[in-house]
């Protein structure tokens, strides 16, 4: 019998000293001393290390020329659907989602698509149910600094900026030659803020003075600073000196990516001081049947990470307002042009033929 409970003695302490060095192992792992806490961390125990140290995914965006959807336009809307203008775009997979795509709105949105007095020679207005539609396509944001925004007067102007709000999208832009508040929209994107800015400078100069200072304010604000500005010649594919030397002196107020447009037609690319320059993107939708020049447009998609920023070039051609993306020698002999025009580094010029332009801090 005594050697019974010895049996049981020591059957009992053993289990203790198994409990005591179980608990000892468990505590060092949840509660490490300070020398193993330094590279030993709870999260890294978790599996969480790899989501605490994930770098921000890239914000992407994509931008277009001039969009139009009155005069000829609207005629092969009532005559064919809405559909009809983009039924060959199909963009690549990678920029069918961006954070931004962005086009310049050459007109007023107005009830209905009326046209109010005074009558010009050339005025344009969209049907809000028009202008709808291409947030099925993708966009989410417009340019309105343009010649042809107060084609319908201040009245339109306003109905513009309301009827875009309801439609849900974004905008900046002030009539041509103004800059005002309504020049500039901050956008917060996944914890980074885009400041992005419109101007429009074709019945005369604006004040340059105020805009520059608005771009230095608006980068002091943002991580991302995007001027749009309508300027230039019509129908020239090369930008003039005074757009080139305002180009320089928005880049150094603090922009970080300038798109130009207004000459319904593509011009050259120049990279200043690491920021792009595109001085015309060309028409998107339009009616202008009477060249290949004015059928012709870039798409461009910016993608931007901390120190890099990859440039994705995509040459759009149009047949009756019908638009699709260029592929095959269409594309390649664009892109020749393009990097034949441009003023830019022999490394760019090959990149841009090859349609991806890479630039890093």
């Amino acid at each position: 019998m005594s050697k019974y409970i010895s049996f049981l003695l020591i059957l009992f302490l053993a289990a203790c000293i198994a409990a005591l060095f179980l608990s000892f192992i468990i505590f060092k792992i949840i509660y490490p001393s300070s020398k193993e806490s330094k590279t030993t961390k709870t999260s890294d125990i978790l599996g969480l290390k790899d989501i605490f140290t994930k770098e921000k995914q890239p914000l992407k965006f994509l931008f277009f020329g001039d969009i139009m959807l009155d005069r000829h336009v609207k005629d092969k809307i009532k005559q064919n659907g809405f559909n009809y203008l983009l039924s060959n775009f199909n963009l690549p997979v990678e920029w069918q989602n961006p954070d931004v795509m962005m086009a310049n709105l050459e007109g007023a949105v107005t009830l209905g698509g009326k046209h109010y007095p005074p009558e010009i020679s050339i005025d344009f207005s969209f049907d809000p149910k028009d202008v709808a539609r291409l947030k099925d396509y993708g966009f989410n944001f417009f340019s309105l600094a343009n010649n042809h925004i107060l084609d319908q007067g201040q009245r339109g102007f306003s109905e513009t900026q309301k009827n875009l709000a309801d439609l849900k999208f974004d905008y900046a832009g002030c009539p041509d030659r103004q800059v005002n508040e309504c020049s500039l929209k901050i956008k917060e994107i996944n914890g980074t803020k885009i400041g992005l800015l419109a101007y429009s400078m074709v019945y005369g100069v604006l004040d340059e003075g105020k805009m520059l200072a608005q771009i230095k304010e608006a980068k002091e604000k943002t991580d991302l600073t995007i001027v749009n500005i309508h300027w230039g010649v019509e129908y020239e594919q090369k930008s003039k000196q005074n757009q080139q030397i305002l180009a320089h002196k928005i880049i150094d107020a603090g922009a970080d990516i300038i798109l130009g447009g207004h000459p319904h037609v593509v011009q050259e690319i120049e990279i200043y001081e690491n920021k792009p320059i595109f001085y015309s993107l060309g028409n998107f939708i339009f009616d202008q049947y009477f060249s290949q020049a004015t059928q012709e447009g870039l798409s461009v998609g910016i993608s931007v990470s901390d120190n890099r920023m990859e440039i994705t070039l995509l040459p759009i051609k149009s047949k009756g307002s019908q638009v699709g993306l260029m592929a095959g020698s269409d594309k390649q002999s664009f892109l020749n042009w393009l990097a034949n025009s441009s003023n830019v580094l022999t490394e760019y010029k090959e990149q841009t033929k090859q349609g991806v332009i890479t630039i890093s801090e």
